[in-house]
Order: C-alpha cells, then sequence, then structure tokens
C-alpha cells in the first residue's frame, strides 16, 4: 500500500513501521524512541534480537548527542560519504539508543542516507532504525514490489521507486587507531583510501563472536532457488545461468542476465532483483557465473553471492 510522505511520518510517531526507500535498499523504518516499533521491526523481519539495527539520522547533531566517543577522522568520513551509503560504529551513552536496537551492545552504527524521502521523514519524525525492508535472510528489497511480495500488499510503503545503489551501505568501525570495514557494501575500500590514506581491511566476524552490525551472519541475501557458483561453463552445460549480457554461454542454457561485466555499478543496483526473479520464475536451481575480478565493488558482489549460494567458496 503506497502512502505519502505525510502518512509515513504520522505512523511512526504514532508507533507504526513503514517501508521507506533509500539509496541502497528499503527499510523497515520505526522511531528510535519506540521499543515497540523496533520489536515489532524485528519480528516482522524474523530477525535474531542479537543482530543491531542501523540508525539513521539527518544531521551530525544527532549523532553527536547520542556517541560517548568521536574518532580520529570521523569529521573527514563525515564529510566526503554523507548524505550516502557509509555507515559508522560508535561507542554511545547506553542510555541514549534502547537495548533492543544495538542487541545490547555498547555501540550503534549510524548513517546518514543520501535518498530525498529517506531526509524529510526523519526531519519529520527523527532518529529512525531502518534495517533492509525483507524477511531475514532473503534478498533485500530494492523496489515497492519486492516489500509487498515479503509483507502483503497491505503494508504501508514511501514510494521512491527502485534504489539506485542496490546493495546496503559499508560499515566501518574504528579499531586500535585504525579503520576497518566490518560490512561490505557500495563503498569499496579503495574509496576510503583518499580520505585516510589508507584502505581500511575488511574484518570478518568470527564464528562464534556476537555480531557488531547488520549483515554478519553467513545465510544472507539467499533466494529460495539453489545458487551455486561457477567459473567456467563447457559447451554441453544445460541449465539456467546467472551471468553477463557481453558473455557468450552454451547454447544449451537459459540465461539470466545481471548486466554487463564491465559495469559493476550496474550489476549492483540489478543484484537482489535478478535473485528475486529466481524465485518469481518459480526457479529452484541455478549456476552464478563467478569469473569476475576480486577488486573494487566487485568484491561485495562476490560476497553478496557468495552468501546467497549453496556453494560459499568459488570454483
Amino acid at each position: 500500500m503506497l502512502i505519502t510522505l505525510e502518512q509515513a511520518a504520522k505512523s511512526i510517531i504514532n508507533g507504526g513501521v513503514v517501508a521507506v526507500p533509500t539509496e541502497t535498499v528499503y527499510g523497515l523504518a520505526a522511531s528510535l524512541t519506540s521499543e515497540s516499533a523496533i520489536n515489532e521491526v524485528f519480528r516482522l523481519k524474523g530477525r535474531p534480537s542479537e543482530n543491531p539495527l542501523i540508525i539513521h539520522v539527518s544531521a551530525l547533531s544527532q549523532i553527536e548527542s547520542i556517541a560517548s566517543a568521536i574518532p580520529a577522522d570521523f569529521d573527514k568520513l563525515a564529510s566526503k560519504f554523507w548524505p550516502g551509503p557509509m555507515t559508522i560504529v560508535l561507542p554511545i551513552n547506553a542510555d541514549a539508543v534502547p537495548a533492543v536496537a544495538r542487541a545490547n551492545l555498547s555501540t550503534a552504527a549510524f548513517r546518514i542516507p543520501n535518498h530525498t524521502l529517506a531526509l524529510k521523514l526523519i526531519e519529520l519524525a527523527g532518529p529512525l532504525v531502518m534495517p533492509s525492508a525483507n524477511l531475514s535472510g532473503r534478498p533485500s528489497a530494492t523496489t515497492p514490489e519486492h516489500v509487498e511480495i515479503d509483507f502483503g500488499r497491505s503494508f504501508p510503503v514511501l514510494d521512491g521507486g527502485k534504489c539506485s545503489r542496490g546493495l546496503e551501505s559499508t560499515i566501518v568501525i574504528f579499531i586500535e587507531d585504525q579503520w576497518h570495514i566490518i560490512r561490505l557494501g557500495s563503498l569499496s575500500a579503495n574509496d576510503f583510501l583518499p580520505v585516510l590514506g589508507y584502505a581500511p581491511t575488511y574484518l570478518q566476524k568470527k564464528t562464534d563472536a556476537k555480531p557488531l552490525c547488520p549483515g554478519q551472519l553467513y545465510r544472507h541475501y539467499a533466494p529460495k532457488a539453489k545458487l551455486t557458483m561457477k567459473t567456467t561453463f563447457d559447451e554441453n552445460f544445460q541449465g539456467v545461468i546467472v551471468g553477463f549480457s557481453d558473455r557468450v554461454y552454451p547454447k544449451g542454457a537459459s540465461l539470466i542476465y545481471l548486466g554487463s561485466s564491465r559495469e559493476p555499478l550496474t550489476v549492483a543496483e540489478n543484484l537482489y532483483s535478478v535473485l528475486r526473479n529466481l524465485d518469481a520464475f518459480g526457479i529452484t536451481s541455478a549456476f552464478v557465473d563467478c569469473n569476475y575480478p576480486q577488486e573494487g565493488l566487485w568484491v561485495t558482489i562476490s560476497e553478496r553471492l557468495s552468501k546467497a549460494s549453496s556453494c560459499p567458496d568459488r570454483g
């Protein structure tokens, strides 16, 4: 059910949950001040309670009133990448953020989205928690139609059309005098190089460690269809290939294109729609062409496909 900006703000102020567009993916928005609404977000998604939420704000002052410390180079990162697809994990004053939103951690994740509707909504309704608007573990929603598939046609959606980025924000944290990436996203490590003077390393969550941010649980972004990563296809191959429009594949294969292998931004924008289309088309098994470079945005694309597949290792 498509609603207006004013209707979305009124619903959130009154303790409701609304699907909201950002430049990355659609989010399930609830007021940071409403524990009941935040609990409803977890219930709707089927999200594990130990998986913390990102707080979306419209101004740095809203972060400064919550954070207990600001790390080195924070201002540089904020100036360069906000509004935009970067999330920063900061130590906080615990009483400023409901425990359920931060999974009882002493930190919280913050982002200023680069989307006019999202920013206007935050200005009207205040800071929002806003995890991706999909059932937990499934591909994120990048259109209003995706939200309706997961939550029904009566669920309130603020229509912003198709998300321009198509991949979640990159999440960074300051540890031992350096910035590190703890969730791969729309910004690559090299995007930070001109700002920091180095490319942040990617810190993967240890198996038994508690998540510090969204996206650290392994089974994620997955369609119902069984996906297998594959680098080569012989001429006799038959089956469904999720591949690239500028490549030649076996004549017996059925093809679903992510876009051109020369255009990672387009592939990123289309990724979740393609994964969702596998289920919409009734496809139960597909092979993903994973013959692409392990650099730049391809690192994030590769990680998302690996998490969505039944065979995490490239091969």
